[in-house]
């Protein structure tokens, strides 16, 4: 389902080879759980409730409600996916993007995924940009962390010239670190004096470098991620 949302019974019958009655009973257990919705035209759907099964996913109604559309209208605008990530203990994670959407998609995150902080380019404009003594906190637990992906967080003067880089620059940015395929660049959504979240453009890595992508895309970047701040805080979110 989370493949093809949206299906009809017969097409979900189909890709899993579940017996139609199984399936119906799976069905009711799982729309009386909140997990999925019927809806009028007989398709059935995921509902924002299954991210919750996601490691560290925080299911919170601003994505929904002000962030997609945002980034709905950013991915129209530019063609690439875009995503917003959140983050989590000592990683982002993925909140929502318009990968579906897109024609250009080229990897297949979902809402939920967790990426590093040292290696992503949400990640890496959330270190920069975020106060200082949550900063330092972060890098502790990073420094401590035994995963591979948080190694570099010992090397102090790797991660002074990365903050220094990022912010120099106006954004973060990763080029083949996650995917080999895929780049990205991502700028932060400031809400009361904390990043609330980082917008995110992902792009074909062999197609642009992230300073040609940064040409053409951060201010709308940078335009969207300020439209989302301006609504958080109208509506005291922030």
């Amino acid at each position: 389902m989370n493949e093809h949302n949206g299906s009809r019974m017969v097409e979900l019958h189909r890709a899993t080879g579940i017996p139609r009655p199984s399936l119906y009973r799976v069905l009711e257990t799982l729309c009386t759980c909140g997990y999925v919705r019927k809806r009028e035209n007989e398709r059935y759907e995921l509902t924002a409730r299954i991210r919750a099964l996601a490691s560290g996913y925080k299911d919170e109604h601003w994505i929904r409600e002000i962030a997609l559309p945002v980034l709905q209208q950013l991915q129209q605008e530019i063609v690439w996916p875009t995503d917003i990530v959140v983050f989590d203990d000592d990683a982002v994670v993925l909140a929502e993007t318009t990968r579906r959407n897109s024609p250009l998609t080229i990897d297949k995150f979902r809402p939920g995924a967790r990426l590093p902080l040292l290696r992503s380019a949400t990640g890496r404009a959330y270190l920069a940009f975020c106060p200082d003594a949550e900063r330092r906190a972060i890098l502790e637990r990073l420094v401590a962390s035994r995963a591979p992906e948080n190694a570099r967080a010992r090397d102090r003067r790797y991660i002074a010239s990365l903050i220094a880089r990022t912010r120099s620059n106006g954004y973060g940015e990763q080029h083949g670190e996650i995917d080999p395929k895929v780049a990205g660049i991502a700028v932060p959504v400031i809400s009361a004096g904390r990043v609330a979240a980082c917008v995110n453009v992902t792009f074909i890595a062999s197609a642009l470098t992230c300073a040609e992508a940064a040409g053409r895309y951060l201010e709308s970047l940078k335009r969207s991620a300020r439209r989302i701040s301006e609504m958080l805080e109208q509506q005291g979110q922030g």
